[in-house]
């Protein structure tokens, strides 16, 4: 009796059929569907999945939806790359992978999120994907943009580029205001400045752009730069805290960015 290719053992025929098929067809992301249609059969498609989760050669995404173990991997050591598993996750729903994910990757700070966060334009969920936590958060469709593609386990993938990541900083902050300004400050160097303050024109929230051009201007960025911005959150009918973290509406007025200085000392 022939043995069993290497990595096969343990599978039953049924199993091996299903593997077999889907990387001759090289399917990035096996489904329910094309179980069904190797096997014609529905419930019979959804015993050989289940049992290939169990015996840790199927990964699931979500329901109908399975990464494939490689078969000469470990399966006790093999993990799949996050971000790429974030876009199998969305699927063709619009994404990109920001918010504390993207401050580490870009390092505003050394903090590591234990959570991928994927913005997106469709729906705010959670999951538990190979261990790893999977945050989907539903942004507007006019917050889609300022993202690039990245190679990410030989897949590409959308992440927020530097610029719209600063942004999506001053939206959500992390740890402290003053963190906040730092970053701004240290990265002055390392981005498209106009690009930047584009960006901050584009955001829908005049809270942002207040923030954002009050920052800037306090960084050394030319007024002519930052005209357009200036403008875009003209004519000031309320003045909000500079400071999201201290609630406290008391400070010194800017007249020109609409903003309450309330930093603490």
């Amino acid at each position: 009796m022939r043995k069993k290719a290497e990595g096969y053992s343990g599978l039953s025929r049924d199993e091996v059929e299903l593997i077999s098929r889907s990387e001759y067809s090289r399917c990035k992301v096996l489904t329910g569907s094309f179980a069904v249609s190797v096997f014609k059969d529905r419930k019979k498609a959804s015993n050989v999945l289940s049992r290939l989760c169990t015996k840790g050669r199927l990964i699931k995404i979500q329901r109908g939806k399975y990464l494939m173990v490689p078969m000469r991997a470990p399966k006790q050591l093999w993990t799949p790359n996050e971000f790429a598993t974030a876009a199998f996750w969305m699927g063709d729903i619009p994404y990109y992978i920001g918010y504390f994910t993207m401050y580490n990757y870009w390092e505003f700070t050394e903090q590591v999120p234990r959570t991928v966060f994927v913005l997106n334009t469709k729906r705010s969920y959670s999951a538990v994907i190979a261990g790893t936590g999977y945050k989907a958060v539903k942004i507007r469709p006019d917050k889609y943009y300022g993202f690039t593609v990245v190679d990410a386990g030989g897949e590409k993938v959308r992440v927020s580029d530097r610029e719209r990541t600063l942004v999506d900083l001053i939206y959500n902050p992390i740890g402290s205001f003053r963190d906040v300004r730092e970053v701004i400050r240290e990265n002055m160097g390392k981005i498209d400045i106009k690009k930047f303050v584009d960006y901050l024109i584009r955001y829908p929230e005049a809270a942002v752009r207040k923030r954002g051009g009050y920052l800037l201007e306090e960084a050394g960025v030319d007024e002519k730069i930052l005209g357009a911005l200036k403008s875009s959150v003209y004519p000031i009918k309320t003045y909000i805290v500079l400071d999201p973290f201290n609630r406290e509406r008391k400070g010194s007025l800017d007249k020109e960015w609409g903003v309450i200085v309330n930093e603490r000392p």
